[in-house]
């Protein structure tokens, strides 16, 4: 084992030189984060942010999001402040560790060869080592979700296992509110117990685990709160919106999850290149594996907690009423890549036909990273600089706003929590789901404001706001990228 564990620090090196840059892209969910954590590090620039939450919006964000990703960043943000490298080096370490998690899990059911075979496919995988650009929680959530599995789903758990799973999942649920699905698991799996076990079942005995994961989740949930900024508005609300207030019917809502699953679930399995005929080949082993996995899923189906996971998840995603990406579904990869061993194991049982051996597994590894040639090769070097705040017109662009825009204006922009970290200003944005004729009422209250447009990036319904707009403007073209507009 000690051999495998030095072949998988190694093979892990790399990682730490592919998409660990000093700038950032656009993505506003970061800027939340940062401000977040500046609290906790106490940052003066803390107080500088003026970001407006638009309450007819329904889908763009929380008001807040949970402490713990704050709170692990904060001793970043204390030393260096607001600098993406350092960050982007602790989430590349986050991912290691997670992969670390995925390949002791692999272990239990195959050989140690094999079993790091599949971990260096993941940890290639194209959407993996372009995601970890991004100074998000997604892979510290799914890093404390595996580990909370991994113990949760041992052959014999004992109480190390129930302590180690329980405080995995209370930091995952504080970092990522989707991790509370894993609760509806234990409840699903208690239930499953009771059924298939109704004459020897103990419910004292069944109850524990369940009740001491849930109150060392309830435990974080609180702590996590009462450390945090006490006048941030309630995330609770904008969920609620999300969910009820919705455009569509549940129905249309959960066909169209359905087609999006099926879309998405293929790239779990396969590569990217810029190549059409490449992508196509990629997309066909990767609809391929993924009929694998489902066959292990049914296959190895037993009610655990385990299935039961991976059910709660997919029954999150098909519910929810915005698509979140494959990010979202980074805590089903533990019973994701189960079912595919299943599937293959189960293959070789039925047909006689052996797919899962060392060589095999060698050579699928060496041929799956050659197909993410084109996104390792990318990932070698900086590529936000064409549609980030650090590129040229983006900073001339910020100047512009910190010198010449009043800080008591309001500026209307599609990523407004960034403009807020860089320039200090008063942002919002417009809720594209509802009315222009609503969202001018709502803004009427300001005497006069601002839209910021950005080329490239800016939706067309900003350009309606203003061309549709009855009151007097005028407008400055900043440079051949952003226009600002004057509404009064």
């Amino acid at each position: 084992m000690k051999k495998y564990t030095f072949y998988f620090l190694l093979c892990m090196l790399p990682l730490f030189f592919l998409n660990v840059n000093t700038t950032h892209n656009w993505g506003d969910d970061f800027a939340q984060y940062i401000h977040q954590a500046q609290y906790f590090a106490k940052d003066n620039n803390y107080h500088q942010w003026h970001f407006e939450s638009n309450p007819l919006d329904r889908e763009y964000a929380p008001p807040s999001y949970p402490n713990g990703f704050p709170l692990l960043i904060s001793p970043i943000i204390s030393i260096w402040g607001f600098a993406v490298k350092p960050i982007l080096l602790l989430i590349t370490t986050l991912l290691i560790a997670w992969l670390w998690v995925i390949f002791k899990f692999l272990n239990r059911y195959t050989g140690s060869a094999i079993a790091l075979c599949i971990t260096l496919i993941c940890a290639y995988h194209h959407y993996l080592v372009d995601f970890k650009q991004f100074m998000l929680s997604d892979i510290p959530c799914a890093l404390f979700c595996s580990i909370y599995l991994y113990q949760r789903t041992k052959e014999h758990v004992n109480k190390q296992s129930i302590i180690w799973a329980s405080l995995a999942l209370g930091l995952a649920f504080i970092i990522r509110s989707q991790a509370i699905v894993f609760l509806g698991a234990e409840a699903l799996f208690f239930i499953s117990q009771y059924l298939k076990n109704k004459q020897t079942f103990s419910f004292k005995h069944a109850l524990l685990n369940p009740f001491i994961i849930g109150i060392t989740c309830l435990l974080f949930y609180l702590i996590s709160n009462s450390v945090g900024p006490q006048h941030t508005p309630s995330s609770l609300g904008f969920y609620k919106q999300l969910y009820t207030q919705t455009q569509h019917t549940w129905s249309f809502i959960i066909l169209d999850n359905i087609i999006y699953l099926g879309t998405l679930l293929p790239s779990f399995f396969s590569g990217w290149a810029f190549d059409q005929h490449l992508q196509l080949l990629y997309t066909l082993i990767g609809t391929a594996l993924l009929g694998v996995s489902l066959y292990g899923f049914l296959k190895s189906w037993k009610a655990s907690l385990l299935d039961w996971g991976f059910i709660c998840m997919l029954i999150l995603v098909l519910i929810t009423p915005v698509h979140q990406g494959l990010r979202y579904l980074f805590p089903m990869w533990l019973p994701m890549l189960y079912y595919l061993l299943s599937g293959l194991q189960a293959i070789k049982r039925t047909f006689r036909i052996s797919l899962l051996n060392k060589k095999m597994a060698t050579v699928a590894c060496v041929l799956f990273i050659a197909m993410q040639y084109d996104t390792i090769e990318g990932a070698t070097h900086n590529n936000d600089m064409g549609w980030s705040p650090y590129a040229k017109n983006d900073t001339q662009a910020l100047d512009f706003i910190k010198t010449t825009v009043p800080d008591t204006s309001l500026i209307l922009f599609s990523k407004p929590r960034a403009l807020s970290l860089y320039t200090g200003k008063r942002t919002s944005l417009l809720a594209e789901q509802s009315s222009l004729s609503e969202n001018y009422n709502y803004f009427k209250t300001n005497p006069s404001y601002f839209v910021l447009v950005r080329k490239e990036l800016t939706s067309p319904y900003y350009i309606n706001y203003v061309n549709q707009y009855k009151g007097s403007k005028d407008s400055v073209q900043i440079n051949n990228f952003f226009t600002l507009y004057h509404l009064y």
